[in-house]
């Protein structure tokens, strides 16, 4: 491999025994981009991503109503502004990250049209936020999670709620004990060791009054 790319590079546009001209051009035009040959409102850009993939551009179209195929076409750019596949993985490879992006606009457009549909939505928090706290109210079967979306959001709101409020009581609590003498770590370490409540009548050592 190391001798490979020592004589011939690793390579960045790949070609297969179904790749189109207009996939290949894509690819080039594409790279002229990324390196800086080609600017951002060029409409070369647009048009190439159509005319290679004509699909997944038909299928943003459709799925988003957008007005014509080159503004489909322009939404499926945006998703390969920065390129986050391996060309030397080969041009089935490309064609799969292609459609993966087409099928992330979509579902990012629906997002937007129905953000009630979605869980996290309704919680108030990201999708991300929204799985990492998902294994605390809900278990997986057979590798999946099978749960009552209303209950989860219910339970999982109220979670929220409660540590919103133990944040604020906390602050407050940090407040009193610096009004009160404690430097900064000292009341953190207090915290530690004794409930917030009791902050209003903690004062350092030789300092009560």
């Amino acid at each position: 491999m190391a001798k490979a790319i020592h004589g011939h590079g690793i390579p960045t546009i790949t070609v297969d025994p179904v790749s189109t001209s207009y996939e290949i051009a894509c690819q080039a035009v594409l790279k002229g981009y990324w390196h800086g040959y080609i600017s951002g409102d060029e409409p070369a850009l647009a048009n190439a991503v159509a005319m290679a993939y004509p699909r997944q551009v038909d299928r943003i179209q459709r799925e988003t109503r957008a007005p014509d195929r080159a503004s489909a076409a322009a939404t499926l750019l945006e998703q390969l502004i920065h390129p986050g596949f391996d060309p030397a993985r080969g041009a089935e490879a490309t064609r799969r990250y292609v459609r993966r992006k087409a099928s992330i606009a979509v579902m990012e457009y629906r997002k937007g049209e129905a953000p009630e549909r979605y869980p996290w939505t309704r919680v108030g928090i990201s999708e991300r936020r929204y799985y990492k706290l998902l294994p605390l109210f809900a278990q997986k079967v057979n590798g999946r999670y099978d749960y009552d979306y209303d209950d989860v959001v219910a339970r999982m709101k109220a979670h929220l709620d409660h540590v919103d409020k133990a944040r604020t009581v906390r602050a407050v609590a940090l407040e009193v004990l610096r009004s009160h003498g404690f430097g900064e770590e000292a009341a953190r370490k207090w915290l530690q060791r004794h409930p917030p409540e009791e902050a209003v009548s903690a004062w350092p050592r030789g300092r009560r009054p």
